[in-house]
This record gives structure tokens, C-alpha cells and sequence, in this order.
């Protein structure tokens, strides 16, 4: 939306009432327009410069559905912001309520029944050997060394599984906050947090999730799904 306009042109503005992107002729810069998703009816921005004007709300969208033939209907903008982010909106709150559960039912074991918890530990352990894992390690030494991993494992973690249910917590909450506009810092630590979950490599898919949707929240379309001015 930067740049003067050729004749004929549309811009892509949006609407005061609902925030839903729009495209207008820009003969229309300046006119009564009607939103087509809430039926606000607004004045459209004017060009100063290089950048547009805030819209003007002349009615909201109750008052306006009855007077809708008294202003111009808008186009809805193709490829609306919603579109793009309802995937990783989705893609947040299920690792985030995924990891949540995992989390919690991990640390309410830890609590619950250490020595089963421990035992479950050597057991993980000794999977990993099956996998490779430590491999170059000499046949007598293996034994002490799983009983140190051990060791170190239960000492961290009653407090990385809490910090990873946060985390998840924190990405459940982005989610949230992108699908119904809540917050635009909020959905972006979302994004962040989804991807520091390592409990049950939740981090994995988190982290793609997570990217994507902080590269969609910098975008145009993004910042205008939470009203924000484009940078």
C-alpha cells in the first residue's frame, strides 16, 4: 500500500469495525464505503504521501446492515489474512494442548512415583543404546554411564517437564490468541515457545509451526488481522 496509485487501481485497506481487509477502487479513497463481513460502513482512507489515512467508522455494522444501499460495497481483499493463518493457528493450540497434557501427566508422575519414574528413565536409556546411541562407548563402561545419565535425568527433570508444560501452555495460548485476535505479542511468543517444548520431541513440529506463523504475523496481512499498522 506504499506509492502512488495509476489510475484505476485498488488499494487494500481496512475496515474500522471488524479490521476485515478490503479492496477498494481508488476513486473510492475518500468515499463511504460498507464493509461486506461485519456491514460497518466507513470513509475510506485518503493517500497522504506515501502512506494511506485511518478509515473514519461512520456507522457500525448493526446500524449499517439497514442502511446498506446508501454507501458503496467493498470487495473482500482475495487471500484475506484468515485464510493464511488459520493452519498454523490450528498447528499451535494442537502441539500446545499435546504438549500441555504430556507435560503434566510426566511431571505428576515424577511426584507421584519416583522409583517408577526411574526405572522408566533406565528403560529410555537403554532403548537409545538399542538405537546406537553411545555406541563408541567401551563394553564396561556403559553400565555406569547409563546409571550417571540416570542419574542426571531425574535430578532435571522436575523442573525442565513444568518448564516445557509452560512453554506449551505459552504456544496453546498463541494459538488462541491468533484464531480469535486476542493479542499480537501474545500470538508471537506463542510462536516462540512452541518450538522449546523437547518432552516427547513436541519441539519438532512446534518449531515448524512456530516459524510459520511468526513469518505469516510479519506479513501485511498478518499485522492486519490484529489492526496493527503495516511497518
Amino acid at each position: 500500500m506504499s506509492g502512488p496509485s495509476e489510475p484505476g487501481s485498488t488499494e487494500v485497506i481496512a475496515c474500522p469495525a471488524c479490521r476485515h481487509l478490503l479492496r477498494v477502487p481508488v476513486a473510492w479513497l475518500g468515499e463511504a464505503v460498507q464493509c461486506p463481513q461485519c456491514r460497518a460502513r466507513f470513509r475510506a482512507p485518503i493517500r497522504q504521501g506515501e502512506r494511506l489515512s485511518e478509515p473514519e467508522l461512520l456507522e457500525a455494522g448493526g446500524a449499517a446492515a439497514a442502511g446498506s444501499q446508501t454507501g458503496r460495497g467493498a470487495e473482500a481483499a482475495p487471500g484475506a489474512p484468515d485464510a493464511a493463518l488459520w493452519l498454523p493457528a490450528y498447528g499451535l493450540i494442537v502441539c500446545g494442548l499435546a504438549g500441555l497434557i504430556v507435560n503434566v501427566l510426566i511431571t505428576w508422575r515424577l511426584y507421584s512415583d519416583p522409583e517408577g519414574s526411574r526405572a522408566y528413565v533406565q528403560h529410555q536409556i537403554e532403548r537409545l543404546r538399542e538405537w546406537g546411541f553411545g555406541a563408541d562407548e567401551a563394553e564396561a563402561e556403559r553400565p555406569q554411564r547409563d546409571a550417571e545419565r540416570g542419574e542426571w535425568a531425574m535430578r532435571h527433570l522436575p523442573w525442565i517437564v513444568p518448564a516445557s508444560a509452560g512453554a506449551a501452555a505459552l504456544a496453546l495460548l498463541g494459538g488462541l490468541s491468533i484464531a480469535l485476535r486476542w493479542n499480537y505479542r501474545l500470538a508471537q511468543i506463542g510462536c516462540l515457545a512452541a518450538g522449546l517444548n523437547p518432552v516427547g520431541l513436541c519441539c519438532l513440529p512446534g518449531a515448524l509451526v512456530g516459524l510459520w506463523g511468526l513469518i505469516l504475523l510479519q506479513s501485511e496481512e498478518g499485522r492486519g488481522h490484529f489492526g496493527l499498522p503495516v511497518l
